[in-house]
């Protein structure tokens, strides 16, 4: 198991929309049939499904994260650390425009809803010093480990009783 431990298991929302899909193809193309999903019930489906892909490494100075959002503003991401813990919240809203309500979705693949990733650090890092840059909807925070002195080798002396 990887030294960089994540609190929640990761979204099942990849999964769901394979799922999904191949439901619709398996009724859809040998039977010509339509299997239109409730928009309502797909909406829920994705906001409780919905995470960001994220890939989590590290360097011998620090941790490095970086989440797929694409479609976010940074100002609809917060990252927060506490505790040894980084966090990374958000949302991605719908969008919406005046014309949507002629329009008729044939494929909803599209996922949007709240977030939140969660992951905490196997050593102490330099909680005051996380960066966090977005670029091209990629978030990536890098996370300073402590740098912590060794102890010189020494010899242990035995006590004799």
């Amino acid at each position: 198991m990887s030294p960089l431990m994540k609190d929640a298991p990761a979204s099942p929302s990849r999964e769901i929309a394979t799922m999904r899909n191949r439901l619709r193809r398996f009724f859809e193309e040998p039977f010509g049939l339509e299997f239109p999903m409730v928009p309502a019930l797909e909406r829920r489906l994705n906001a409780m499904a919905w995470s960001p892909a994220v890939e989590a490494s590290e360097t011998p100075t620090e941790y490095v994260i970086t989440a797929e959002l694409p479609g976010i503003s940074p100002e609809a991401v917060e990252v927060a650390m506490a505790d040894g813990v980084l966090t990374l919240t958000g949302k991605k809203e719908e969008e919406r425009r005046s014309e949507d309500k002629e329009r008729t979705l044939h494929v909803w693949e599209r996922e949007y809803g709240s977030f939140a990733r969660t992951f905490r650090f196997p050593l102490e890092v330099a909680e005051e010093r996380v960066s966090a840059e977005f670029a091209n909807g990629v978030l990536t925070v890098k996370v300073p480990k402590l740098q912590q002195q060794k102890a010189p080798p020494r010899t242990v002396p035995i006590a004799k009783k």
